[in-house]
C-alpha cells in the first residue's frame, strides 16, 4: 500500500517549517545583539549566534539558485519602507546603548555611525535587489523559451 500526503498538508507543514525557522533566525539576531550591546560580551562569547546569523542567508541564496527561484518580491514601496524603519530603528538602538553605557549620546557620534551604517545598507540592499531583479529576468526569459 502506497503512502499518499495531501498536497495541503504538506504544503502547510512546509509553511509552519519556514515560519518556525524565520522565528530562531530573529531569535538568535536578538540574542547575539543582547549580548553584544547589554552584557558587552566579545564576539568569541557570541561566536555561535554570529556565524549562523550569516550562514543562513548565505545558505538560503544557494539553494535559491540551485532551485533556479528568487525568493524576493520586489514592492517598491514596501521596499522604501522597510528600508527607512531598518536604519531607524538601528541608529535608536545605537544611541540607546551608548546612553546605556556611558550615560549620554554624543550627537558626532550617531551622526558618524548613522551616516556609514545607511550607507552601506543601502549599498547592499539595493545592489542585492538590483542583482535579483537581473536574474529574476533570465530565469524568466529561460523559461519562456522552453
Amino acid at each position: 500500500m502506497t503512502n499518499f500526503v495531501d498536497e495541503r498538508v504538506l504544503q502547510a507543514r512546509r509553511k509552519i517549517g519556514s515560519e518556525t525557522m524565520q522565528l530562531m533566525y530573529y531569535f538568535i539576531v536578538i540574542a547575539f545583539c543582547v549580548k553584544a550591546l547589554a552584557f558587552d560580551m566579545a564576539l568569541e562569547d557570541c561566536i555561535t549566534e554570529f556565524i549562523l546569523m550569516i550562514a543562513v542567508p548565505v545558505y538560503q541564496n544557494i539553494r535559491a539558485r540551485q532551485m533556479k527561484v528568487v525568493l524576493t518580491t520586489f514592492n517598491r514601496k514596501a521596499t522604501k519602507t522597510s528600508t527607512l524603519s531598518g536604519i531607524l530603528v538601528a541608529v535608536a538602538v545605537m544611541a540607546f546603548f551608548m546612553w546605556r553605557k556611558e550615560g549620554r549620546v554624543d550627537p558626532e557620534e550617531i551622526i558618524s555611525y548613522a551616516v556609514s551604517f545607511s550607507a552601506m545598507f543601502l549599498l547592499v540592499r539595493y545592489g542585492f535587489t538590483y542583482l535579483e531583479k537581473r536574474r529574476a529576468k533570465k530565469l524568466e526569459d529561460e523559461y519562456e523559451d522552453d
